[in-house]
């Protein structure tokens, strides 16, 4: 009996995980960046600022990075540099809570937190 309630309460748990997005089109209208520094934080981080509109909403999103710190570093999307959007073409977005998930040029997902909301 309890093999079997640990096996319900497994799939339970793993199909609450499996939960699609629900993915709408939206366009990026405008971009801006700004650098961070703080002695409380080592080096420096980028914030770069995105205007995302939706048939919906209009959302204005953050997505943080540490720059690279050595000049033969390779960048690596996501990591020490910027995602590659399309800027002013219509891309995938999937709002979730206080996140947003956008589809990048190579269609992998990008995560970013929503700091404003506006119906439109």
């Amino acid at each position: 009996m309890k093999r079997l309630a640990a096996v319900v309460f497994f799939l339970l748990l793993t199909g609450s995980f499996g939960a699609a997005k629900d993915w709408e089109t939206a366009v990026i209208i405008g971009t801006s960046e700004s650098d961070v520094t703080s002695p409380m934080i080592r080096g420096s981080k980028t914030v770069m600022h995105y205007t995302v509109e939706t048939k919906d909403y209009l959302l204005l999103l953050d997505y943080t990075y540490h720059p690279s710190t050595k000049s033969d570093t390779p960048d690596e999307p996501g990591k020490n540099s910027p995602p590659s959007l399309p800027l002013g073409e219509p891309t995938k977005i999937a709002i979730e809570g206080h996140h947003a998930y956008l589809l990048d040029i190579h269609g992998a997902e990008v995560k970013m937190s929503i700091k404003k909301k506006t119906k439109v």
